[in-house]
């Protein structure tokens, strides 16, 4: 009878320690595995895939904790943005590709404001705290279907992330792109890392009244604009990374605006179009630039 009573107890009790978490809100720590070859959660057929990828996330923004896999190797055909929320992680493998679908109507435009510039990939609602990308190739399709398009008047973003307060971007690649790789706004607590940005159409990092960012370990190779520019930022670190260029293309780093607390070291810059640290119209408290290569 003790024996059995105390078995009783020993599962009620594990029942209670498994269920609690959930009870409190605590993070979950699934994945939800998206593929190409029929083997995930949801499946994709290499058409329209934004739209199995966006039920994933939706999934993920309602248990947060959530990580978003998309298996590889796979090309991704990306018709819409793809909106992530709170505490989740989009992630690839070895192959992974998103890439933005042919004979889409202009998204952005000459002229338009942050908030219209519709990218690849966005924020889910106004706003979102823990964000991850990762192990992932971001391809914006400029060579393929957009030939035409104006490289740098604000069409066809791969990133426009806005309102992020935690946004980690590691072991990225975008390439052929029209726009802005990456352009971030009323962000915080930004980590960049080790990501490398190809030919895009504009700046490789666009941190626009941003508080909190380092950008570190990564490679640019210019086409349009600037490898990165901090346009009214607070506590911005550009470090360790390699910036050059495959023709055209302005600074390795454009500071903009009013920047304050920014340390600039340990950079490779090289055959750039422009110059390697550009100040435009600056006003500058404690911005500190040291140890780096500029040929």
């Amino acid at each position: 009878m003790l024996k059995r009573q105390l078995g009783t107890l020993f599962l009620v009790t594990c029942l209670i320690l498994t269920t609690v978490p959930a009870v409190l809100g605590g993070p979950s720590t699934k994945v939800i595995n998206v593929a190409g070859d029929g083997s995930g959660d949801f499946n994709c057929d290499g058409k329209d895939d934004h739209i199995q990828i966006n039920q994933a996330l939706e999934s993920a923004a309602n248990n947060p904790g959530t990580t978003v896999h998309l298996k590889g190797p796979f090309t991704y055909d990306i018709g819409d943005s793809l909106r992530i929320g709170s505490n989740t992680i989009l992630e690839g493998e070895s192959g992974a590709t998103i890439k933005l679908a042919k004979g889409l109507p202009v998204w952005g435009g000459r002229g338009s404001s942050i908030s219209a510039e519709k990218a690849m990939l966005m924020i889910r609602g106004s706003s979102a705290t823990d964000v991850t990308i990762r192990n992932l190739n971001v391809d914006g399709s400029q060579r393929d279907y957009y030939p035409h398009i104006t490289l740098g008047w604000s069409s066809y973003n791969m990133a426009t992330l806005i309102g992020c307060n935690g946004l980690t971007i590691q072991n990225v690649t975008f390439k052929n792109g029209c726009n802005d790789a990456m352009l971030m706004s009323k962000c915080s607590n930004v980590m960049i890392d080790t990501v490398t940005v190809n030919k895009c159409g504009h700046d490789g990092v666009y941190a626009y009244n941003v508080n909190g960012i380092t950008v570190k370990n990564s490679k640019f190779i210019n086409r349009t604009n600037s490898s990165c520019r901090f346009y009214t930022v607070t506590d911005g670190v550009f470090a360790n990374n390699d910036c050059t260029t495959s023709g055209g293309g302005y600074a390795g780093l454009e500071l903009e605006g009013t920047v304050k607390n920014i340390e600039v070291y340990g950079n490779n810059f090289h055959g750039l179009a422009g110059p390697a640290i550009a100040h435009v119209n600056t006003k500058e408290t404690n911005v500190n630039i040291h140890d780096n290569k500029m040929s």
